[in-house]
């Protein structure tokens, strides 16, 4: 099945290296980060990938207890990345507070490598790139 999302827009911002993003009513930025010559005060696009998983892997967790009715009482999740030639490797850390047992935090770590993103994240991407008319 496929399915297809609402356009994320993108526009330059005169004289910054910073750039409006938009998807639907909501808005937000990113930029180069300081080392590159941005502004540093904005996510740069690598940051905006990482904290995408850091969500889609907090909001599928709390879906999913809430669900199961298991005590839990926060998620924390920190990631960090690195990159070479031929792999962006992810490391991902959840912290789940609560009275958990080791069952229920097993399934939720089980849960959490099967966020949406997760699983996009491990498939083939395709990319085309046109010329707007």
């Amino acid at each position: 099945m496929t399915q297809s999302s609402a356009p994320v827009q993108g526009r330059s911002i005169a004289g910054s290296t910073a750039v409006d993003l938009s998807l639907k009513d909501e808005r937000w930025r990113a930029d180069l980060s300081a080392s590159m010559g941005g502004s540093g005060q904005d996510p740069d696009p690598h940051d905006l990938l990482d904290s995408a998983l850091v969500a889609c892997t907090i909001l599928t967790v709390q879906m999913y207890a809430k669900r199961k009715q298991y005590p839990l009482e926060s998620v924390q999740v920190s990631l960090v990345h690195d990159e070479d030639d031929a792999v962006y490797r992810m490391d991902r850390r959840i912290t789940l507070g609560g009275a958990l047992s080791q069952q229920q935090k097993d399934d939720l770590l089980r849960v959490a490598n099967a966020c949406p993103l997760h699983k996009a994240l491990h498939k083939k991407f395709e990319i085309t790139t046109a010329l707007a008319s």
